[in-house]
C-alpha cells in the first residue's frame, strides 16, 4: 500500500529545493521571494554505517517524489469536499523522510518502512507507521501535532497562538480511543482527564 497525503482546507502543497532556503535573507526582492516560492525541496543524506539513516527532505510539489490525484472525498455526517492525494513514489525503505507543503511548513516526518512487524505480525504494506504529522491554522501557525506509533493513533498536541502547549490527548492504541487529556495553562501541566468511557472521565488536579 502507498502513502497518501491529502490536502485540507488549512493545507496546500508545493515547496522549497534545500534546507537552507527555508532560511532565506530579509533584504530579498520581490524576484528572488518569488524564486524562493517556487523551489521544489529535495535534499537527501545517505547514510554512512549501519547505525545511520538515510534522510530526506522532500516536497509534496515534486513530481519527480509525488504523484498528485484530485478528487471528491466523502466522509459521514459531511459535506464532500474536493482533495488532493499524494502518493510517494519510489520510497526508499528504511529511510527518514521530511515532507513539506507549498508554504514551507512541515507536515510529516517519519520513518518509511516497506513491511513492519506488530506484535509478531507482519504488515507488507509500506508505510510511515512511526510519524508525526503538523497540522496548521489558515494564518499558518501551527495548531496540532500527531503521533502515530506502530501505525496506530498515540497522542495529538495543540497549541495556542504564543506556540504554548494547552493539550495533549492519549488514545488506546488498540481501540483508537480517547484515554486521557492533559491540559495546559501558560505552558505548566493543570489538570489530567482519565476517561472511563466515551465523554466520561474524572479528573485529577494538578497540585502547585
Amino acid at each position: 500500500m502507498n502513502y497518501f497525503l491529502e490536502k485540507l482546507p488549512y493545507m496546500s502543497y508545493n515547496l522549497l529545493l534545500l534546507l537552507t532556503v527555508l532560511v532565506g535573507y530579509a533584504s530579498c526582492n520581490t524576484n528572488e521571494q518569488q524564486l524562493k516560492k517556487d523551489t521544489i525541496i529535495y535534499k537527501i543524506y545517505n547514510k554512512t554505517g549501519s547505525l545511520d539513516t538515510d534522510t530526506l527532505w522532500v516536497s509534496q510539489n515534486d513530481s519527480v517524489t509525488f504523484k498528485a490525484e484530485e478528487g471528491m472525498q466523502r466522509n459521514p455526517g459531511q459535506k464532500a469536499k474536493w482533495v488532493t492525494r499524494y502518493e510517494l513514489r519510489n520510497p526508499m525503505d528504511g529511510a527518514y523522510y521530511f515532507i513539506y507543503n507549498d508554504k514551507h511548513q512541515l507536515i510529516l516526518e517519519g520513518k518509511y518502512t516497506a513491511s513492519y512487524v506488530y506484535e509478531g505480525m507482519t504488515i507488507e504494506n509500506g508505510n510511515f507507521y512511526n510519524s508525526k504529522s503538523y497540522y496548521y491554522k489558515d494564518n499558518g501557525r501551527l495548531n496540532s501535532i500527531h503521533y502515530q506509533v506502530d501505525g496506530r493513533n498515540f497522542k495529538t498536541e495543540l497549541f495556542n497562538r504564543k506556540k504554548e502547549l494547552t493539550e495533549v490527548i492519549y488514545f488506546n492504541k488498540k481501540s483508537g480511543d480517547k484515554e486521557k487529556e492533559e491540559i495546559y495553562k501558560n505552558g505548566k501541566l493543570k489538570e489530567t482527564r482519565i476517561y472511563t468511557g466515551f465523554e466520561r472521565y474524572h479528573t485529577v488536579k494538578q497540585s502547585e
